[in-house]
């Protein structure tokens, strides 16, 4: 990396990606959008990182290639027309090159009235710095215990590089922490509580992946809504932070989205402010306080909460009427295979009156336009979850993690009814499996039917014995293309499990008898097809 001061992201080499021919290479963003269509993936160190990074980028690939905005009579469907054509191309270089040489001085990390994703005005408004091992998310910090190994520690706080406190801003910006940060004094209110948490804090996203990251942006991109600020020929309200030419009341709720860009990349709360190193190779100290208020004092306490600007990715409950209200929380203990029917169908197409059932998941927006892709795309098309269990109001943070399906968008219901409705039967069919098993281990540890105690044990063991084999015994159904095999493959999974869990009970002549005999209450399968 360079000496600049400032240190540039558009130029600086510091997103890890995939080549085509196998090649790791570092870039700037500029780079990286230049070399889209020749780059496989990103490579970061971090699972959340992508959940952000995705974004940012995603909000970058929507400016430079027009489709922030509906052209004049445009609907969604000529909208989806224009995205395709793009499809297997690359983005145009002379539209890249504008698009940073307007913005350098905001994507500069250090710069000193627009730094990236930060606030100069806090260097007045706060009385103390945070630590830089606070920027630095699972870092020790206070009384936080480090959730990584490494050097930092509470008393001995080492400078970050450039490249990494970039990566870390990213990810305060959509997965950081509420509650208690450096106090800030703004006109008349002052005080170190009350932060809201970043927008994805808690959440699971399902991002589509193709074969470029040129066409894993596009694929990313949702339409535009009639309603929303965009004008041909006048500035556009629907900005990411890094365009902004003002900053927002942090004694207010965030700012509303106004667009696919907004809705993308500008919902940051936190408001952060790097101090840089010599020469600007490191960030050697940080100020981390509230940007929002969360604005509950302005709405109906009787009133329910709707999100009125659902985030692409995620999946929400639903109420009666279908409107989306809080995100299904991460889970990492839950396998994605599990998800599938929501994920795959329309949630709204097996209710016959319209009803929908109460805390059901939506499909998230950008899965429910696969349909809309080309055929030659969506076939290849995979799936990456981005998944962050973490407590919402407070700093602990329990499990990050990522993973990749094979192609999979191309059975979505609405391209392949019957590939959907295997996978579907088969979810099902591990379902099935699961609750017999349940009741199976209930009968070999005699438990009491309605003992909570012993049911969160049973529930307990099912998660650490059965479901890893379910899933792993549905993806070779999946890839062998056998799917219908699936009721005899559970099987195996939960008396593989219940062989386990049972082991000890197994040992003893005085409970061996009731062990056999709750094990003939597991689902016997159908002959498997040749």
């Amino acid at each position: 990396m360079t000496s600049d001061p400032m240190f540039d992201l558009a130029v600086e080499p510091w997103i890890d990606h995939v080549h085509a021919d196998g090649s790791t290479r570092s870039g700037g963003f500029e780079q990286v959008l230049l070399d889209a269509a020749s780059i496989t993936d990103l490579a970061l160190p971090y699972p959340v990182a992508y959940g952000g990074m995705y974004r940012i980028l995603a909000a970058m690939a929507c400016r430079i290639s027009g489709l922030d905005r509906l052209q004049d009579g445009e609907r969604a469907q000529e909208w989806y027309q224009r995205r395709n054509r793009l499809f297997g191309t690359a983005f145009d270089e002379t539209q890249v090159r504008q698009y940073f040489e307007g913005r350098k001085e905001r994507l500069s990390l250090y710069h000193p009235v627009h730094p990236f994703l930060q606030d100069t005005r806090i260097a007045k408004e706060c009385r103390s710095t945070s630590g830089i091992n606070k920027l630095v998310i699972g870092a020790a910090n206070g009384s936080a215990r480090p959730w990584f190994g490494g050097k930092h520690g509470d008393r001995n706080q080492h400078p970050v590089r450039s490249g990494e406190a970039a990566l870390q801003l990213v990810m305060w910006a959509y997965y950081g922490p509420g509650g208690t940060v450096a106090t800030r004094t703004h006109g008349a209110v002052s005080t170190q509580s009350g932060c809201q948490a970043a927008p994805l804090r808690g959440t699971v996203s399902y991002h589509p992946i193709a074969q470029s990251l040129h066409d894993t942006l596009l694929a990313h991109l949702t339409p535009p809504k009639a309603g929303d600020t965009n004008t041909a020929g006048e500035e556009p309200a629907d900005v990411a932070v890094w365009e902004r030419d003002w900053q927002p009341d942090p004694t207010r709720p965030a700012p509303e989205p106004q667009g696919p860009v907004s809705l993308l990349a500008g919902r940051m709360r936190h408001a952060i402010l790097l101090t840089p190193g010599e020469g600007g190779s490191a960030a050697t100290d940080c100020i981390i306080t509230w940007g929002s208020r969360s604005g509950k004092e302005d709405r109906d306490p009787g009133a329910e909460f709707i999100e009125a600007y659902p985030d692409p990715y995620v999946s929400y409950r639903r109420t009666k009427e279908g409107r989306p209200t809080a995100p299904v929380l991460a889970d990492g203990g839950r396998h994605l295979f599990r998800d599938l029917d929501v994920l795959l169908n329309d949630p709204d197409a097996d209710e016959s009156d319209g009803a929908v059932r109460a805390g059901s998941a939506s499909r998230p927006l950008v899965l429910a336009g696969c349909t809309t892709l080309p055929p030659d795309i969506v076939e290849t098309l995979r799936l990456r979850v981005v998944g962050a269990e973490q407590d919402r109001s407070k700093t602990r943070d329990s499990q990050w993690w990522t993973s990749t399906t094979p192609p999979l968008l191309a059975h979505s219901r609405g391209l392949d009814p019957e590939g959907a409705e295997l996978i579907t039967l088969a979810v099902q069919v591990a379902d099935h499996a699961e609750y017999r098993l349940d009741q199976a281990l209930r009968l070999a540890f005699n438990d009491r039917p309605k003992d909570k105690t012993h049911t969160a044990n049973r529930k307990a063991r099912i998660a650490a014995h059965y479901w890893p084999r379910a899933n792993v015994q549905f993806w070779a159904l999946y890839t062998e293309g056998q799917l219908t095999a699936a009721q005899a493959r559970m099987r195996i999974a939960a008396l593989d499990a219940f062989d386990r869990i049972t082991a000890p009970l197994a040992l003893s002549p005085s409970t061996a008898r009731r062990v056999a005999q709750a094990r003939a209450h597991l689902p016997r399968p159908r002959k498997e097809t040749p």
